[in-house]
Formats: C-alpha cells, sequence, structure tokens
C-alpha cells in the first residue's frame, strides 16, 4: 500500500472520529515518513497572507475562480480535492482559474508539495502563513474556520457562492460554475 493510500486512509479515519483538527491527528511516523519523502519541483507553492491571497485572486480578473481552502490533515479536505483538480481539468480552457489555498504549516511545505503533486494540481497552489492556527486565519481569509471551504468569483473578481461541501451539492455547485462561465468578462 503506498504512503498517500495510507496517510489517506488514516486520516479520514481521524478525521471521522475527531473531526478535522490538526491539533489531534497524530499520523503513524512510517506513514508521515512515506507521504513527505518526495517533492515535484514542477508545483508551484507560495506562502501568502491575506494580502497575497487577494493578489493571486485579482490576477485573475476576467475568469471565473475557484478556490479550495484545505489542509492535509483534514480527512473531507483530501477526500474532495480530486474533485476541484476534476473541475479545473474540465474547465480551465473555458475561462476557469483555480486556487488550493493549504492551511498546513508552512514547516510542512514538503508534503504538501507531495500531495499536490499526486493530485496534478497545476494550479494555483498556496500555503497559508498562519498555518494550522485556524481562528487566525479564519479571520485573515474571512471564512468560518471549519475545512474544507470554497469560493467562487465571478469574472469581475465579485464573490458569487462561499460554501463547505454540507451546504451545496457538487452538481449545485458545478451549475453556478457553468453560468458563471458563460457570463461575458467585464
Amino acid at each position: 500500500m503506498n504512503g498517500f493510500f495510507k496517510y489517506f486512509v488514516v486520516t479520514c479515519l481521524a478525521a471521522l472520529a475527531i473531526g478535522c483538527n490538526p491539533q489531534t491527528i497524530t499520523l503513524p511516523t512510517q506513514v508521515q515518513a512515506e507521504f513527505s519523502e518526495e517533492t515535484d519541483p514542477k508545483i508551484n507553492l507560495t506562502t501568502v497572507d491575506e494580502k497575497g491571497f487577494a493578489d493571486v485572486v485579482a490576477k485573475h480578473k476576467g475568469e471565473v475562480v475557484l478556490v479550495d481552502f484545505w489542509a492535509t490533515w483534514c480527512g473531507p479536505c483530501v477526500e474532495g480535492f480530486p474533485h476541484t483538480v476534476d473541475l479545473h481539468k474540465k474547465y480551465q480552457d473555458q475561462g476557469l482559474a483555480t486556487i488550493s489555498l493549504s492551511f498546513d504549516s508552512p514547516d510542512d511545505e514538503a508534503k504538501v508539495r507531495t500531495f499536490l503533486a499526486g493530485q496534478g494540481a497545476t494550479f494555483d497552489n498556496l500555503i497559508s502563513k498562519y498555518g494550522t492556527a485556524l481562528v487566525d486565519a479564519a479571520n485573515a481569509f474571512d471564512f468560518e474556520g471549519s475545512l474544507p471551504h470554497y469560493r467562487l468569483y465571478d469574472r469581475s473578481g465579485k464573490l458569487r457562492k462561499s460554501w463547505s461541501p454540507d451546504s451545496a451539492q457538487p452538481a449545485e455547485l458545478e451549475q453556478l460554475l457553468k453560468e458563471l462561465l458563460a457570463e461575458k468578462a467585464p
């Protein structure tokens, strides 16, 4: 069994048992080592604060922007991330820009890069300077503090939808994405 799969299974079980709280999840050392062995230099990963994040969103004005707030220690985040990658691949040629913002510790950059490389996340990848301090991150990035969390901005840069997986179904969100992609650029 490869390291990512072991990590995925352990994280999902931990998340189900105790929720997505980075302070309470401890992975077996062997799984941690296997998960963080490789780093793909093709994966861009930039440490940002709220201003840096806003700058990255702003650089995509004229495109529809999907943002995935996530962490490797959050089982539901890891489980849902492939959907983000699939949406990116499916709609990037129609004007979708995708951004991932990890709430792992910046010290865990190698682990985050490895995960992103394994997912084929070739879009803008960011890591919060606040790391696992979710209260600070929630305040800085203006979200409710539970992960995963998603945002969808229209072509003018206006936030059109902010949600957690419990508040919307994937088909409903993909329909909104299609509607925003059909809108003309400002």
